[in-house]
């Protein structure tokens, strides 16, 4: 029985193919992409380790992402259809098991594209102990994301909690040099599997060393998983919302979806906490050294010598909008889908269902952004604060729009892997002027690259003379805008028959 459910639960993840491609590409276009640039910035915040051993801790950080996303949904998605099965005689126990066994397949398929990507970029000198420390990582992950599904019903905040803690672990954790030696983030999931990835020994591991350590929060996971999982038995309440009729019916549209999402108290905690973390630990944990930025003078191109720290916080503004918009329009859509075209069929016009939702969009863009500016207000004052603030309002909105048309086509969890992957590698490489003076050739055809010279333009220097910049953004926006109308038209379209 219990090999026949995870046969059936295997095949209900492979339903949409592009989540088990996403399972192995991302991990390979993580670690190839960024294993140097996380290295570089790991000695940017005091990392000791050598480069070799930074890039091999990739493949663990990319594992314990898509496994514990994947964790998540994996069971959060069923938790009905679960629950029936049991009743129908398969057992909890069985239900729990088969869904955490299918769970360890992903997570070591997770695993074994960052290994692979790991191989092909440097090479794997300890074999044993790179694969062994990121099954580790992979199933810590696994177990968060389960537990987190179980007792976390809304999928934004659940998905938004297993990516806050991977990435509070990740840039506090010891490979970055910024946590190792504090009380508080020994207590991070993969604090001990890191050092046992780095080859470097902590010194306060107890008795039982990194690697007894590693392997106690490895089994305390899955046992946390499994007890919640098992707990996970409340039936869901659903609610219904009245409609009205007229021109009215926009404005109704608005005012309901503001009320699902106010009502979603932690969702809103999430997009105001997750800036205010990131954006101040950015200022925290970064030295004040001077880097070389490129900035626009006239018609001229000079370089700067500013503090890595005020680059460092600027640059983290954008990155926090276009991940955070970017999942509000993902989800915003997604969950919606179903709604709308009911909507549709009881009168309402596409443009007011249409209106409706982006106005939902927008406001989180906009609130994310200006919390982003607010937070960044404390530690850096940029020269221009209006180009500053337009430019990131304007990567909030793109990435926003870039949610609407990614969530449709590839689903909640492949939308959820691209829209960490494809902001990460934008704004998050390819536009980052930590790593680079100018950004490489290839950032010129990613979204963000027009809007990130306005913003180095405003942080950096008092003359706004990005106006290149500021119209490639703008074509970006209405490009993506216009793709995402047409996606969520189709969308809403009723279906017969």
């Amino acid at each position: 029985m219990t090999g026949l459910l995870v046969g059936d639960y295997l095949r209900e993840y492979s339903r949409r193919p592009m989540n088990l491609i996403l399972l192995v590409v991302v991990p390979v276009v993580f670690v190839v992409m960024s294993a140097g640039a996380l290295a570089d910035f790991a000695r940017i915040l005091g990392g000791t380790a050598e480069m070799k051993q930074l890039e091999t801790a990739t493949a663990g950080w990319a594992a314990a992402f898509l496994a514990g996303v994947a964790g998540f949904f994996h069971v959060t998605g069923s938790r009905d259809s679960d629950r029936r099965l049991a009743l129908a005689g398969a057992g909890t126990g069985r239900i729990v098991i088969a869904r955490l066994l299918s769970g360890l397949m992903l997570a070591a398929l997770a695993g074994s594209g960052g290994l692979l990507a790991l191989w092909l970029r440097t090479g794997v000198t300890d074999v044993s102990r790179a694969a062994g420390a990121t099954l580790m990582f992979a199933v810590i992950y696994l177990g968060i994301g389960a537990a987190v599904g179980a007792v976390v019903r809304n999928e934004v905040n659940g998905s938004l909690l297993v990516v806050f803690i991977w990435l509070f672990d990740l840039f506090l954790g010891p490979a970055m040099g910024s946590g190792a030696d504090t009380v508080v983030t020994r207590v991070f999931p993969t604090h001990f599997p890191t050092l046992v990835m780095l080859d470097v020994a902590s010194g306060h591991a107890g008795p039982l060393g990194d690697l007894g350590m590693g392997l106690l929060w490895t089994v305390g996971a899955m046992l946390a998983a499994v007890a919640l999982l098992i707990r996970s038995t409340r039936p869901i309440v659903t609610r219904t919302v009245r409609t009205i009729g007229g021109w009215a019916r926009t404005g109704a549209g608005l005012r309901f979806g503001f009320r699902e999402y106010r009502r979603n108290l932690a969702l809103w905690v999430l997009l105001v906490l997750l800036p205010i973390g990131f954006i101040t630990l950015s200022f925290y944990v970064t030295p004040s050294t001077p880097a070389p930025v490129e900035v626009s003078q006239g018609a001229q191109k000079l370089v700067r010598m500013i503090p890595m720290s005020d680059v460092h916080g600027a640059i983290m503004v954008p990155i926090t909008v276009a991940f955070l918009t970017g999942l509000a329009g993902l989800f915003v859509v997604v969950d919606s889908a179903e709604a709308d075209r009911r909507l549709v069929l009881a009168g309402f016009r596409t443009r007011e269902v249409l209106t409706a939702r982006m106005g939902v969009i927008a406001f989180a863009g906009v609130l994310t952004t200006l919390v982003s500016l607010a937070v960044t207000a404390f530690d850096f004052s940029p020269q221009a604060w209006l180009p500053f603030a337009v430019a990131n309002l304007l990567v909030a909105l793109t990435y926003g729009m870039l949610g609407v048309v990614v969530g449709p086509l590839v689903g909640r969890l492949g939308g959820l892997y691209l829209m960490f992957l494809v902001p990460f590698l934008d704004v998050g490489l390819a536009q980052n002027v930590m790593f680079s003076a100018a950004p490489p050739s290839w950032a010129r055809f990613m979204p963000a690259y027009g809007a990130v010279r306005v913003l180095v333009d405003g942080a950096f220097t008092g003359d706004f003379t990005e106006t290149r910049g500021l119209l490639l953004a703008l074509a970006w926006l209405v490009g993506i805008g216009a793709v995402a109308l047409g996606v969520f038209h189709r969308l809403a379209q009723a279906k017969w028959g």
